[in-house]
């Protein structure tokens, strides 16, 4: 028998959701994973969850995006050897908007690209633990409590607001 068990309980106010994350990471009781129905910018902090890496792929698309936008455009000037009547065969400022364009589109489709990688998305099943009332009104968290502290802990999250803690074990 494994030392902690997976506990899902189920809060209505995002308040006492907050106030048991508090209180849970005092007792030293790990977190497994909230759900919120929208961004809670507060619990980014109240978890002390790091920022996402996905701008660096946004910033890497971006660079390669400004590159290729360059590199295109000097590529089809050089095979074309257009007359250009004194002008330079290739002139830098106008292939700026395409290299604006290139930067956009690399960017977006990293980013994505970052985001799904990230989030190992697709996801084909739902996780274990998962409560469909968390995608509309309520709010859920899943934490590992160790089994002799079991009750202790459900009787504390009942009285910090929570409307349900389930045993999953």
């Amino acid at each position: 028998m494994s030392a902690t068990r997976p506990v899902l309980s189920i809060f209505a106010d995002f308040d006492d959701l907050l106030a048991a994350i508090t209180a849970l990471q005092a007792k030293k009781i790990e977190i497994a994973d909230v759900h919120a129905p929208t961004f809670q910018p507060e619990l980014l902090t109240a978890l002390k969850l790091k920022r996402s890496p996905v701008r660096f792929f946004t910033l890497t698309g971006g660079i390669l995006g400004i590159l290729s936008g360059f590199a295109l455009a000097i590529y089809t000037a050089s095979q074309w050897h257009f007359i250009v009547g004194g002008k330079p065969p290739v002139p830098r400022v106008p292939y700026v908007i395409l290299a604006f364009e290139f930067c956009i589109l690399f960017s977006v489709l990293c980013n994505l690209g970052g985001m799904l990688l990230l989030a190992r998305l697709p996801k084909h099943k739902l996780p274990a633990h998962y409560d469909a009332r968390c995608t509309e009104d309520r709010f859920c968290m899943l934490l590992h409590c160790p089994v002799a502290e079991r009750q202790e802990i459900g009787q504390m999250l009942r009285k910090l607001g929570a409307e349900e803690v389930n045993d999953l074990g």
